[in-house]
Order: C-alpha cells, then structure tokens, then sequence
C-alpha cells in the first residue's frame, strides 16, 4: 500500500511527487486498513519518517491529488522495515501480478 502525491514539488531519485505512506508484508486475505494499523511492515515517507505522513500541499500550490497504490504480488513477504518506495518497487516487481 502506498499513498503518493504526484502534485507535490518535490524531485527524489528522478521522479515528481511526495510519498506519504508504504506499507508492505500485508496478509493476502485482509480486508481493511484501520487507523493506526499494526498489521504490516511500514517502510519511509518523504518525511524522512516510517509510518503515514498526512497531506498537506505547500502554501499557495493549489489542490493535490492522493494516489493510493495497492500491489498484488504472486507470494508473502517479509521485507525488513524501512524500506523507501523506490527500495520496496526494486523488490517486489519480479512478483507483481498484472
């Protein structure tokens, strides 16, 4: 799961956007997401922090749009914590199911 702010100004690792939240090692059968989740392994907001990081568009940038990802992968993980958007999509894509 992640949630990614195309709109935000910001340039990381060549690509436009702000990461708001990775979570990934979630169990295939879940249903739900509920606030303060402990299911799942949080990985690094844009922040520099690991957990959700709530929006919150520059002063005077104008509106934002909120893309939340989820990724369906053809196995369970158990990637260590941490991980940044770019750490955790070189991992995973092997395993992404189309």
């Amino acid at each position: 799961m992640i949630c990614h702010d195309p709109d935000a100004p910001l340039v990381k690792d060549g690509s436009y956007g702000f990461v708001h939240w990775v979570l990934y090692n979630l169990p295939g059968d879940i249903q739900e997401l509920t606030e303060k989740t402990a299911v799942g392994t949080v990985g690094a907001n844009d922040k520099g922090d690991t957990g959700y990081c709530g929006p919150m568009p520059p002063e005077g940038h104008g509106k934002h749009l909120y893309y939340f990802w989820v990724l369906a992968l053809d196995h369970q993980t158990s990637l260590p914590e941490g991980l940044t958007l770019t750490e955790l999509l070189k991992e995973v894509e092997p395993n992404l199911l189309v």
